[in-house]
């Protein structure tokens, strides 16, 4: 048996020194050693020592992971707290232009030792919140601050939520992470800083990037664009596909966290299953994602419904986007969705029987839908 055959997950902490580009050959040999200093300093005074973990340097960055026995509610919580107050420290008579900002990621999982550093989806996963822009520039917006920290779900969940060493959740703003690739939840923590101008800064900042670059991942505004006319009658514009998109989303995240969640779940999977197969494990996986951060932070409920209605939105418009077929099993969700909200848990599983007065022409449709004229 190997060292690989043994799985084991780790802490892995990533730092970054901001604008550090900007910086002369001098000042960034300086700002180096600055950087050592206060990491080393910080963790003495924490009880951590940093000769055991296996380090990686970066020039303006430093990635670690951590032993597989240390307590991650101490890095956390003592670690990120002498951090906050030796960069205060190290800043306080410094001018603006010249003080040490950082920003901070720390994730949980598999870590291996590789040729070139380290390999597995916890050190791509830190990467990645790392240099996420949304957590770059809510750094750069808070003036005032000297450490911006992101940690994965998976460790607010376990140990933020534990509040253990002076963790407190309510500080934390929730962020969706996506870059080159990647998708997760993080969640940012800026000491010092009131966590309600946090989570109101982070939701526009998010905002802002959806609407600058559009759909998100491999859904494109050009997918949209590019959407063509149906059976030589009928015509669903983008406009008209963002505006479904939307209705169906309001109703399905609205389900969440909800007595008739479970229904309305079935009703997206087979939506994903008949449309989009290849993703339907994918697509799934999130709105359970959604779902479990709603019903486990309830008192962010209404600050979370923004941001996944708009995610699940993206979602839907570009499964509408692909045929009639697909457009129309999305208002059947919606309608359906939203019929079933309205009457609190009550919803049939079964066939449903009703009857319809017509005059003149009319057209009714549905994929399961049987029609009798009775004389």
């Amino acid at each position: 048996m190997t060292s690989h055959d043994i799985v084991t997950r780790h802490l892995c902490v990533a730092v970054d020194v901001e604008k550090y580009s900007r910086l002369d050959t001098p000042q960034q040999e300086a700002a180096q050693a600055d950087l050592l200093r206060v990491l080393d300093e910080a963790a003495a005074l924490s009880g951590l020592d940093r000769t055991c973990w296996s380090r990686q340097a970066q020039g303006d960055q430093e990635f670690s992971v951590l032993p597989h026995s240390t307590p991650e509610a101490v890095v956390l919580g003592v670690f990120v707290r002498h951090l906050t107050a030796m960069l205060a420290a190290h800043n306080a008579w410094r001018p603006s232009r010249d003080r040490m900002r950082l920003r901070l990621a720390m994730d949980l999982g598999v870590a291996r030792d590789a040729a070139l550093g380290h390999s597995g989806p916890a050190p791509v996963a830190v990467a990645r919140y790392l240099n996420a822009r949304v957590f770059k520039r809510a750094l750069a917006a808070m003036t005032a601050t000297n450490l911006a920290v992101i940690v994965s779900d998976r460790l607010y969940q376990d140990v933020v939520q534990s509040r253990e060493h002076g963790l407190d959740p309510k500080e934390y703003a929730h962020l969706h992470v996506i870059e080159n690739g990647f998708r997760g939840y993080g969640w940012i923590y800026i000491p010092g800083q009131d966590p309600e101008e946090v989570r109101s800064l982070v939701q526009r900042l998010s905002q802002e990037q959806s609407r600058g670059t559009g759909l998100s991942g491999d859904h494109s505004q050009a997918r949209l664009s590019s959407i063509r006319r149906f059976g030589g009658s009928h015509v669903n514009t983008p406009a008209e596909i963002a505006a479904l998109a939307a209705t169906a989303a309001s109703a399905v995240v609205g389900a969440m966290a909800t007595d008739t969640w479970q229904y309305v779940r079935n009703r997206c999977a087979r939506v994903f299953g008949r449309h989009v197969p290849e993703r339907e494990m994918e697509l799934m996986a999130q709105l359970d994602e959604f779902e479990r951060s709603l019903a486990s932070v309830p008192a962010e409920r209404e600050n979370l419904l923004d941001d996944f209605r708009h995610r699940t939105a993206e979602e839907l418009a570009a499964i509408a986007a692909l045929s009639e077929d697909a457009a129309d099993e999305l208002r059947s969700l919606a309608y359906g969705t939203t019929h079933t909200l309205g009457r609190g848990d009550q919803h049939s599983s079964g066939p449903v029987v009703g009857t319809l007065n017509v005059r003149g022409d009319s057209n009714v449709s549905g994929r399961d839908t049987n029609i009798w004229r009775f004389r």
